[in-house]
């Protein structure tokens, strides 16, 4: 029996899980879904909300993109993917974590044609699209990784969130920054090696 198991469906999200899984040199199965399965009863047993990609480890179940690259990074020290607990580094990697989620639900609400209004603005996380995004283009300008000198599972979360929103659903500019950014961290071997497998 392997260490972890990966519940995930070809071209979602769980790629960004593969290829942490690939990153770490961990053992694990993958189970493969289908966008119809994921709503069967037997998965909605190991995931409620009916969503890849979900990661048993040790009899608990973990969901969540962001949540799961940081446990596997954890669990993982050796192969140095996240910060030292209680380094500086190590705070900033959760701030542009967070910042993340904010930036996927702001190309959502682009894709869905939202508009929001100043009281909206003021109430939301990311306040508006334009803000969110010149933010980041201005922290990665000029920077190989999100945080500190080497690649962390911070990288990897990002370059599989940009590739989406700018390469899939042109929900973001396809910026310079950006896109340098992603093809850098995308021909790392374990993100040939899971996309691959992604398709």
């Amino acid at each position: 029996m392997k260490d972890f198991t990966l519940y995930t469906v070809p071209q979602s999200r769980g790629g960004m899980v593969l290829w942490m899984l690939e990153e770490c040199g961990a053992d694990y199965d993958t189970v493969v879904l289908s966008y119809d399965s994921v709503k069967s009863p037997d998965y909605l047993a190991v995931n409620p909300m009916g969503k890849v990609p979900a990661l048993k480890h040790r009899g608990q179940v973990l969901t969540e993109s962001a949540a799961i690259v940081t446990y596997l990074a954890e669990q993982f020290p050796e192969k140095n993917l996240i910060p030292a607990a209680g380094s500086e580094e190590r705070g900033q990697y959760y701030r542009w974590l967070l910042f993340a989620v904010h930036l996927e639900y702001a190309g959502v609400d682009k894709m869905r044609g939202l508009e929001s209004d100043e009281n909206i603005r003021r109430a939301i996380g990311y306040g508006d699209l334009n803000t969110a995004v010149n933010t980041l283009r201005q922290h990665l300008d000029g920077r190989e990784y999100m945080v500190g000198n080497h690649f962390t599972a911070l990288d990897l979360y990002y370059t599989g969130l940009l590739d989406w929103t700018v390469n899939h659903t042109g929900a973001l500019p396809a910026d310079p920054v950006f896109t340098s950014y992603i093809n850098r961290h995308a021909q790392r071997p374990a993100a040939v090696r899971a996309a691959e497998w992604n398709g």
